[in-house]
């Protein structure tokens, strides 16, 4: 079988995540290719590497543009391929159309996101979604909010979670805080949807509220509200406790020296930073908004925070604290055995049903 995966970029962020924890595995499936509409960078260099095979058109996917369309099925009639995986809506839109036009067998496109579409792009999205065999949701939450919008019935979606890498032979866990210093995690893409300002601004609160403890954040992420975000930290004299630590590529390390994970984002389709931070055995502060709650699941890893509001990132933040060691190591346990469901094996088998199944 022979599969033509699409994205829009491959630098770093969540769908690039994914196919870094994924793609490697997959090729060993199928006869793989991946195509990229706009740019390459960290994670397609490190897929290049392990011999995945991009192609990067370096084209403005921004919708519509019918040349990159044109780009896109030239690129399908050489690879010939039985089935077209496309993921975001950019992507979605170019490659599900190219694929539909030239008559590709399996047309599946991945909604990685909760959409906030308007009524031309609901129509827009309910025409592409039209002409896919399939359509991907990587939460429930996601799910219920494409079909909300009238862009896809819902008996035409599979809910497939997003995968994370084994962590066999790291020593992780709750670091056992006694009670002298603290340190919380994030790993995300640095964007304002992030929530990352008003994280800082609980934190500082929480510092200056626990004055003899000595607490930490680390911030583990790029993108383009770094800048700012620093200025943040100098501004209220927290270079002392607050770090930013840049791309990682492997995000393992900074988990394993943490005590607790925070998600405080505005949105969350889903959240393979989530996932992996429950792989690492760390309880959670988590968005109520959105699908992050689903990988929670009943494991009762996690506590939940209203990401609009200040004071309850701050509060739970100090519960989490004021936690005794054994608790949080139970919170920590209940969260490694519920992550086993977002193994790359249990996610390729899922892919590969769909790629096999009858068209609807």
């Amino acid at each position: 079988m022979k599969v033509l995966r699409i994205v829009s970029e491959l630098d770093f962020g969540g769908v690039e995540q994914v196919g870094l924890n994924s793609l490697p595995a997959l090729q060993q499936a199928v006869k793989l290719k991946v195509l990229v509409l706009k740019n390459g960078g960290r994670v397609s260099d490190l897929l290049i590497h392990q011999g995945v095979s991009i192609k990067i058109l370096g084209k403005n996917p921004r919708i519509p543009n019918f040349k990159l369309i044109r780009l896109v099925r030239k690129e399908i009639r050489e690879f010939q391929p039985d089935v077209v995986h496309s993921q975001g809506a950019e992507a979605n839109f170019h490659g599900v159309l190219a694929a539909s036009f030239e008559h590709v067998p399996r047309i599946i496109a991945e909604e990685i996101g909760i959409p906030n579409h308007h009524s031309y792009w609901k129509w827009v999205f309910s025409w592409v979604y039209g002409k896919a065999h399939q359509v991907i949701a990587i939460s429930e939450a996601v799910k219920e909010e494409i079909v909300r919008l009238g862009e896809v019935l819902p008996e035409k979606v599979k809910v497939i979670y997003n995968p994370i890498k084994s962590v066999q032979g790291l020593r992780l866990g709750v670091q056992g805080f006694t009670g002298s210093d603290f340190v919380f995690v994030t790993t995300c893409r640095l964007v304002p949807i992030k929530n990352l300002e008003r994280l800082i601004q609980a934190f500082e609160e929480l510092v200056m509220e626990n004055s003899g403890l000595e607490l930490f954040l680390k911030i583990v992420g790029d993108g383009p509200e770094r800048e700012n975000l620093e200025k943040r930290i100098r501004e209220k004299r927290l270079e002392n406790r607050v770090e930013i630590l840049g791309f990682q590529e492997n995000v393992w390390p900074f988990l394993a020296d943490s005590d607790a994970f925070i998600l405080p984002s505005l949105q969350e389709g889903s959240s393979v930073s989530l996932a992996e931070a429950m792989a690492a055995g760390l309880p959670s502060i988590v968005t109520q908004v959105g699908g992050a709650t689903e990988i929670l699941g009943n494991s009762q890893s996690g506590l939940l925070i209203d990401p609009l509001d200040t004071n309850s990132i701050q509060s739970v933040m100090q519960q989490i604290i004021d936690l005794s060691p054994e608790e949080r190591q139970a919170m920590g346990e209940r969260a490694k055995k519920e992550a086993q469901r977002f193994s790359v094996d249990n996610y390729i088998k899922e892919l590969m049903n769909i790629y096999h199944s009858p068209i609807p």
